[in-house]
Order: structure tokens, then sequence, then C-alpha cells
């Protein structure tokens, strides 16, 4: 039996890689999916299609009837659409990590963020029980509908405001996006230097990340830097002469991390 939160319509504006996650988990867990809103044609067909909805591109076409909408555009997006769009006291969500609540007053009388901390991608699963979403609402009625709706689709519900929310998208960022670069700065210089065996630095990359469920990251630095081993260090920098972004890279770190350790 559907609890009553579950007979909620919901229009989902996006038809991107979060959008097309949110979506089909909302769908998975019993929610009605009304419509589809997005510039994209191709994304928007795709993922109506999936879901058996259907979808618009003009947003000026935007269903009126549902009871929540949920922004999943760029960040950029969101304020354009909050100039153009009035759906008087309907629940309005977005889903950005770095974009205030208050950004969507506009839109309606009642508004919030559901932000899930996570990078997607369409074609990459994803267990989205686990995934931690942060929650914030302009007034007390709303942000029992969010705290509903999110324990329901995950395991993980915060209440974060839009200040430490984009304290945390700051952290998101490094910690995911600064990781992934040194990955493929890594990456290239192996396959530059004929020596295409990224994937056996795959066991020490799951190790780091299991390890950092118990321990803080400062307990677990090791390498070169901490030791103070200039010697390896210049051994390293040597093989780096022909790769100058690679090489400002490591000398950054080298430096950062022999200064945090007072090396």
């Amino acid at each position: 039996m559907k609890t009553a939160h579950q007979h909620f319509k919901i229009v989902i504006i996006g038809a991107g890689n979060v959008a097309t996650h949110l979506a089909k988990r909302l769908k998975k867990k019993g929610f009605y999916i009304l419509q589809i809103v997005s510039r994209s044609e191709q994304n928007a067909e795709e993922l109506a299609l999936e879901l058996h909805v259907p979808f618009v591109t003009d947003i000026s076409k935007i269903n009126k009837h549902a009871d929540i909408y949920i922004l999943c555009t760029p960040d950029d997006e969101i304020e354009k659409i909050s100039k153009s769009l009035k759906l008087a006291d309907k629940l309005v969500l977005h889903t950005s990590g770095s974009v205030a609540m208050d950004v969507l007053k506009k839109i309606s009388t009642n508004i919030g963020v559901l932000y899930p901390l996570q990078s997607f991608s369409k074609d990459v699963k994803t267990s989205f029980a686990s995934v931690p979403l942060l929650i914030e609402a302009n007034n007390k009625s709303s942000l029992q509908e969010m705290k509903a709706i999110a324990s329901t689709i995950s395991k993980q519900v915060r209440i974060v405001n839009s200040t430490n929310r984009l304290k945390l998208h700051v952290a998101a960022t490094m910690v995911n996006n600064f990781t992934n670069h040194i990955y493929t700065l890594s990456d290239d210089f192996l396959v530059k230097e004929k020596n295409d065996l990224f994937h056996l630095l795959m066991p020490m990359i799951k190790q780091s990340a299991k390890k950092l469920k118990k321990q803080k990251p400062d307990t677990l630095q090791t390498g070169p830097a901490k030791r103070g081993d200039n010697k390896t260090i210049k051994k390293h920098l040597q093989l780096l002469e022909k790769y100058p972004e690679q090489k400002k890279v490591y000398e950054l770190f080298t430096a950062l991390i022999k200064r945090k350790y007072h090396v």
C-alpha cells in the first residue's frame, strides 16, 4: 500500500544525470512522475520513454497539476527558470549543492532543496539508497513532506542549510572532481610513456577509500613527501620533465604535504 506522500504527482525539470537517477528512483519507490521537462529533446525523450511518461521541451507547457516540481538543471539555469516559472503554492525544489534555496522564492511560496551528495553518470548504476540526501525547506510543512519523500528513496537524510550545503559542495568538488583529474593526469602519463597499466592502481585506489571509513584522512597520509624522501621525489620530477601539467601538480602536492607534516 502506498503512503500518502507517494500519491504526490511530480514533474522533473531536466533530463541529465541527476534527473535520470532521481526520476528512476522515485518511480521505483512508487511515486507518480507526471512529466519530464527539458530543453534537450533527445534527453527528454530518452528519459520519458524509459519512465513511460510524457515530455515537453518548452517550459511554458509545463503541467501545472503536479504537487511537486524538482529542478534537476545546471546551476546557472536555476535562476533563469525562477524568473519565468510561476507555480503559486506548489512545492518547488532544486537539486544543486551550490545554489541557495532562496533563488526559488519567485516561483512559489513553498520551496526547498533536495541535494544528492553524489556524482552521477547516466549509464553507471548507483545505489541510491546509500546516497546522502541533504534537504532544506522554507517552512515546516514543506520540510515534513521532503523528509517523507527523501527517507523513502535514501537511508541517509540530513537537514542542511544553504550555507553548510555550499561548504560540503566545495569539499565534494575537491574529493571527487579534483581527484578524478589527478587520475586522468596519471593515466595520460602512463599511456604516453607506453606503460598503459593504470588499472593496476585500482586496488590501491579502492583500499584508500576503504580506509577512510575508519580513519581521518590526515592519519592515512603516506609517500615520499610525508617521509621527506627527497631522493625519490627528485627521480619522479625528472621523469615528469616532459609533462608540465603533471609536474606542476606533483610539485604543488609535494609542497603542501611537506608543509602539513612539517617535513
